[in-house]
């Protein structure tokens, strides 16, 4: 979430505040243009599986159940009866919200413990879990639908797993992205300021073109604090992944903030700025 009150800007850059989910809170290292794939196993979520579950427990955060989920849920539509795989499911909040519609989930992760703290949670309708790399996805059969929330920062080879997810979607089968919005929200390089002149609240962007992977630290502060990595993506880049897939756009999102100020003197300006900035990027893909 961003946070209420932003700084006068200053000439120096404070980093974007995100949402408990992947990515992690904040970085205290500089981007780099090289990382390691979650989906290939080299980020470090199975090391802050605990971390991860307290912080989401079973019905995700304030922002998944305001936000995330209702959203999602509108725009894949998840049918009774319908097979739907969700890709980079963690402990299962957006699984469970899509079996309790009836839906018929499987949930994949490559963080094992992120699965085994899934299985602990109950839903309507049985959901089957598998620690299973997004990269390679065969032998699990054909789906009506799939979901990747929240968690495509975290893939290094995002072409790679577009094709894996494209070959188990049967013809007009459909995949939903959620995404910290790529223009407005990346790691290091946007940031909140405040123009006391016009008191306004606006977004500083300093970069966005470029294809970064930024480290995360996971436990700012803490000295032995794992990292993570997350992707940073132009829309141009994203698509291009979904298209080469075989895939066509059949459906946009840019989902923003729930909250309200508390009244004050930039209340005003930052209710405002909540509605012009979106959080997240919602884009439906569908299998021809």
């Amino acid at each position: 979430m961003y946070p209420d009150r932003p700084r006068k800007p200053t000439g120096s850059r404070t980093p974007s505040r995100f949402s408990p989910q992947r990515p992690s809170d904040r970085s205290a290292d500089r981007p780099s243009r090289s990382g390691q794939d979650r989906s290939q196993g080299g980020t470090s979520w199975e090391k802050s599986a605990d971390w991860y579950d307290r912080i989401l427990g079973e019905r995700g955060s304030e922002l998944y159940q305001a936000v995330v989920i209702p959203n999602a849920l509108d725009l894949l539509a998840p049918q009774r009866g319908e097979r739907v795989l969700d890709l980079g499911c963690g402990q299962g909040v957006f699984s469970r919200a899509m079996a309790d519609l009836g839906a018929q989930v499987t949930g994949v992760d490559a963080a094992p413990t992120l699965i085994a703290k899934a299985q602990t949670y109950r839903s309507r309708t049985p959901i089957r879990y598998f620690d299973r790399d997004a990269a390679d996805l065969s032998g699990m059969g054909e789906f009506d639908a799939a979901s990747a929330i929240l968690c495509l920062q975290n893939m290094e080879h995002l072409e790679t797993v577009c094709a894996s997810v494209a070959s188990v979607l049967k013809p007009g089968g459909r995949m939903l992205w959620v995404l910290n919005h790529p223009s407005f929200r990346i790691p290091r390089q946007t940031s909140w300021g405040f123009e006391d002149d016009r008191k306004i609240q606006y977004r500083r962007v300093d970069a966005y073109s470029s294809t970064l992977g930024i480290p995360i630290v996971m436990h700012p502060g803490k000295a032995d604090s794992e990292s993570t990595v997350s992707f940073h993506r132009s829309m141009e880049t994203l698509t291009k992944a979904g298209f080469a897939a075989g895939l066509v756009m059949s459906g946009l999102g840019e989902w923003y903030s729930h909250k309200e100020s508390q009244p004050g003197t930039r209340a005003r300006a930052e209710n405002r700025a909540r509605k012009e900035f979106p959080l997240f990027l919602a884009l439906l893909w569908k299998k021809l």
